[in-house]
């Protein structure tokens, strides 16, 4: 017995003198994962924000495109109506009316791939946005598990 408690207070004191170690240790390993936590979260702010002045960037580019799509729908509509002879604009021969409708007819088709690759970068935009958040929940998810696992 005697030898028995003199072995448990020798592992008892060298387990004490380790402790203040292991605690200055551990004080700055959480030190430094705080800070690479603060800087993470400043990073990915950042992000978001990038991606929300591009979101409306796009959006202002799809109304003022909008715009530009209506005028040319009401300029078209007008020059059909004199190329059938509804309208009473004698002024224009037909071959440059016909000649104002291609060009019209080839803006509409530039626009409408515009605003394609428009829709696109908003679809882009929105999955980047979905991705972040995931990882987001992931990093969360994961430092409660790492804290559930510091605490067993």
């Amino acid at each position: 017995r005697k030898q028995a408690t003199e072995y448990s207070t020798s592992s008892s004191d060298d387990e004490f003198e380790s402790k203040p170690s292991l605690t200055h240790k551990a004080k700055r390993t959480l030190r430094r994962r705080k800070k690479l936590e603060k800087e993470t979260k400043q990073l990915i702010k950042q992000e978001e924000l990038k991606r929300l002045h591009k979101a409306q960037a796009v959006q202002r580019q799809l109304e003022e495109l909008e715009e530009r799509q209506r005028a040319l729908e009401i300029f078209g509509v007008k020059l059909e109506r004199e190329l059938r002879g509804e309208s009473d604009s004698g002024t224009k021969d037909e071959t440059q009316m016909l000649h104002e409708w291609f060009e019209l007819v080839l803006e509409k088709n530039k626009l409408m791939r515009y605003e394609s690759e428009l829709l696109i970068i908003a679809q882009e935009l929105e999955l980047e946005d979905h991705q972040s958040r995931l990882e987001q929940k992931l990093r969360e998810k994961m430092a409660i598990d790492g804290k559930s696992k510091e605490r067993v």
